[in-house]
């Protein structure tokens, strides 16, 4: 049953953060939904809607006593509304600032509304259906997992099915208490004090940095690449060569590109390259609950890679930060957050603002590896879902973003960039061409079989 009055949650120290670096970007995340033809614009208004009544927290409105920031889950939703648009625009990359205007022209509500909009652009050629959330809220796993609900809705409907009417809540959902609260002394005082060796480090040591000139324009451009079916394959089997997972062997693609980037300006990258890259918190947690939630639970972190060690031993350093981020090491970075925001409290609002970003993101690439896509979303019901792409904003001051994903045996690339800094065949050329050249390389029949145990 609802509850018969607004149900308070205070913010975690970590969105808070996110929360304040929304003040100076819009913070939108995108989950862009191209349809094989047009949705039944009254059942999807309806299946959004059971999606949110599922989930207390999609009822959300957002609230701030003084610099604390939280969430009022309502008893009753607020009315939603599908905006409708039309467009002419048969050339790709006009279309595409069309539909990122509808991302970033405005914020999602958060103060007056649920932390949602929901787009639906007709073209000569083309449905596409664009479901925005505010990154306070949802991370990229999140994000998909509501657009997921709602296309199971949609489709229960169009067949007359009956709907899951399984409620989704937890009683907590301040980051801090949800993943530390069951840790013991010992190691909670090893996790926050890692955790405050980070928050120094990051303050005072230099940055590795891809070398991008040109002044930022504020206006941030998206492009989509699908890459042909045996690629996806081919990285997983390089990968059991190495007694390892893809990510390191993407990670590696992206330093190689970076210092061959860095090359061709006739430079090298100081300090190695840092990247920062993003961890699901959910595998921390035993409640399954939590894996149905809509809430932003990962978490940023740095990984510092030498761009002049061989192959094997990057994957193989990779390796070892990612085990050991599994093993709970990532919990360090919320006492990080909690140092972060206490030290913001102290500053004026602008310095605030301006501090949590350069801390934040402590990079100017940021990498994130979403994994396969819910098999969910390959259709809406009865219509087939052509493509989908889910992208947050770039926040500042990182100036390219990476999401990689996996839909329908393919692997995918969402690259992010200020449209001030490069043009699309600069990005191409600079970034993408190359990543995919290095993938092919990584994943050549002749690569070498290599145990990590024999790399120490």
């Amino acid at each position: 049953m609802a509850p018969t009055a607004p149900v308070e949650h205070r913010l975690g120290r970590f969105n808070q953060i996110y929360a304040q670096l929304n003040l100076i970007c819009n913070a939108n995340s995108c989950d862009w939904i191209e349809l094989e033809s047009a949705p039944d614009l009254a059942l999807l208004t309806r299946a959004i809607e059971h999606t949110i009544d599922r989930h207390p927290r999609a009822r959300s409105v957002q609230y701030q006593r003084g610099v604390i920031l939280g969430w009022r889950h309502l008893p009753q939703r607020l009315p939603i509304q599908i905006e409708q648009r039309t467009s002419i625009n048969l050339d790709p990359a006009h279309l595409r600032a069309e539909l990122l205007e509808n991302v970033w022209g405005r914020r999602v509500p958060t103060r007056d509304g649920h932390p949602f909009r929901f787009i639906y652009t007709r073209t000569p050629d083309k449905h596409i259906l664009q479901i925005l959330t505010s990154h306070t809220f949802t991370d990229g796993k999140a994000a998909q997992l509501f657009s997921g609900d709602v296309a199971e809705a949609y489709g229960r409907l169009a067949a007359g099915q009956p709907l899951d009417t399984e409620k989704v809540e937890l009683p907590e959902h301040n980051h801090d208490r949800l993943f530390l609260a069951k840790i013991g002394g010992l190691r909670a005082l090893r996790l926050a004090w890692k955790g405050v060796a980070g928050f120094f480090h990051d303050l005072v040591m230099p940055a590795g940095r891809l070398l991008i000139s040109g002044k930022r324009s504020g206006e941030t451009d998206v492009l989509m690449v699908e890459l042909p079916p045996p690629m996806l394959e081919q990285l997983k089997a390089a990968g059991a060569r190495r007694d390892s997972t893809i990510h390191p062997l993407l990670l590696l693609a992206l330093l190689r590109t970076a210092k061959a980037d860095a090359a061709r300006q006739g430079k090298r990258l100081r300090h190695g390259l840092r990247i920062v890259d993003n961890f699901s918190l959910r595998r921390f947690v035993d409640d399954p609950r939590i894996h149905k939630l809509y809430d932003c639970v990962a978490v940023p972190y740095t990984l510092e890679l030498d761009p002049d060690e061989d192959d094997e031993t990057v994957i193989a350093r990779a390796n070892r930060r990612l085990q050991a981020l599994k093993d709970g090491e990532i919990l360090s970075e919320l006492y990080r957050f909690r140092l972060l925001f206490q030290s913001s409290l102290l500053l004026p609002k602008a310095a605030t603002i301006r501090f949590a970003a350069n801390v934040l993101t402590r990079a100017n690439l940021i990498c994130t590896n979403v994994g396969p896509i819910d098999a969910r979303l390959e259709r809406f019901g009865p219509i087939a879902v052509r493509s989908y792409y889910s992208f947050p904003q770039l926040f500042p001051p990182g100036e390219v973003m990476v999401q990689i994903s996996a839909f329908r045996g393919r692997l995918r690339l969402v690259y992010l960039y200020d449209k001030g800094q490069m043009d699309e065949a600069q990005v191409r050329a600079r970034f993408i061409d190359p990543f995919v050249a290095e993938l092919r390389r990584a994943t050549a029949a002749d690569a070498p079989p290599t145990s990590l145990a024999a790399n120490g």
